[in-house]
């Protein structure tokens, strides 16, 4: 691409992205600094995201000590060694979200700290790992998997970290009532006010696959793309998955769809009195608690519906901006795969409540099945999380949108 049209497409996407969260300053900041657009994202989420709403699995790690953090250095000394990991960084980094958490990694496990996670193999077989041993690769040509987006932090969702025993979150479900008093000898009649709450339990989601010791050795580049994108990414797709549409059977945390209670909007022939109804629905019942992380969140294929349908005005469209990051009705608007199809879902994100018992953890057992013989090391991931809505009415769905 030509460099003038380069810098130009960053500097609309960096203005874009300021703009959506208000932070036109730090976008103005970007563009003159030369940033790029992902760290314009990374600066972005450390400043809308406040310090104490950080994960308790958030350690601390300069970012010198994020570039040097090897997950395939751990996972061989583990497997080498009965004892675990030896002293480094990736050890005192485990310990470190072990003390936070007050809990100790499975035997042959290890934490990976929050920080870090925003990173069948064998050497012998090029689509099961061949294709990253050393003939010299440039830096950066290593092509990805291909993940669902995940969006459900960044629009604000509550995230309850370092949980250990099942969790209660109280909750008013009524409120009392003001009389008028007509006479000093009115009573005053009687409503109180009801309570419940929001039970989080731990549900646990994991990945399993085997790397030979060789790859370990010779991977070029880093298998820390491998493990942290497979075993990490997808696992938190699963929670956002989950937290969206989750059945709440089967082990699987219950979503918001499957949530009885929440608003709803008729998705046939969705059109823009439809699109202000998800924002009435919230306001009418006084749920629209946080105006900062209200959004809507729909399919790419609904998204690009509405950016070619009437909005307000005759040459006005519903959704405005890029299918990804856009607008509708001036509330942010997200698409991603997560989602059902046909489905949209417009909340206050702020009431979609997350809870995390532990971080990622990742354990090694080198000796499983005929590993032994083959030189190979089994490895799996674990992530416990509940879902839970703290207030139904702060959500609205609509299904089957045409």
């Amino acid at each position: 691409m030509n460099p003038i049209y380069q810098e130009r497409a960053r500097a609309i996407s960096i203005n874009e992205l300021g703009r959506l969260h208000q932070r036109q300053d730090l976008a103005s900041l970007a563009i003159y600094q030369g940033w790029s657009f992902e760290r314009f994202k990374s600066e972005l989420i450390k400043e809308i995201i406040p310090p104490e709403r950080r994960p308790l699995t958030e350690v601390g790690l300069s970012k010198k000590e994020i570039e040097l953090y090897s997950i395939s250095r751990a996972l061989y000394q583990i497997s080498s060694d009965p004892v675990g990991l030896k002293a480094g960084l990736e050890r005192e980094a485990s310990d470190a979200v072990a003390k936070a958490l007050n809990s100790a990694a499975t035997q042959r496990g290890f934490f990976v700290p929050y920080e870090v996670q925003g990173r069948d193999l064998t050497v012998a077989t090029a689509g099961a790992g061949g294709y990253l041993v050393a003939t010299e690769h440039p830096e950066g040509s290593f092509i990805q998997a291909l993940y669902k987006r995940m969006i459900i932090r960044s629009l604000g969702a509550t995230i309850l970290s370092g949980l250990r025993g099942n969790a209660t979150m109280p909750r008013q479900s009524g409120a009392g009532v003001g009389y008028w008093l007509s006479t000093e000898s009115t009573s005053i009649t009687q409503a109180d006010q009801t309570f419940g709450e929001l039970g989080l339990t731990p549900k646990t989601v994991g990945a399993f696959t085997k790397i030979s010791r060789q790859l370990l050795l010779q991977s070029s580049p880093s298998i820390e793309t491998v493990l942290l994108s497979d075993l990490g990414s997808v696992l938190r797709v699963a929670i956002e998955t989950a937290a969206l549409s989750g059945s709440g059977a089967s082990g699987q945390p219950l979503g918001i769809i499957g949530t009885s209670g929440i608003g709803g909007v008729t998705g046939t022939s969705l059109a823009w009195d439809d699109i202000l109804e998800f924002q009435s629905d919230l306001l009418a019942a006084n749920a629209l608690i946080n105006a900062g992380t209200c959004g809507y969140v729909t399919t790419t294929a609904v998204a690009a519906l509405l950016s070619n349908r009437q909005g307000f005005g005759s040459t006005d469209r519903m959704w405005k901006g890029n299918l990804l990051d856009g607008t509708l009705a001036d509330f942010q608007a997200k698409s991603t795969e997560q989602i059902p199809a046909g489905n949209m879902i417009f909340g206050d994100w702020s009431q979609l409540v997350i809870g995390e018992w532990g971080v990622l953890e990742i354990a090694s057992d080198p000796f499983s099945g005929n590993n032994f013989r083959e030189a190979k090391i089994s490895v799996r991931a674990f992530y416990t999380v509940d879902v839970g809505v703290r207030n139904k009415l702060s959500f609205s769905l609509a299904t089957g949108i045409t």
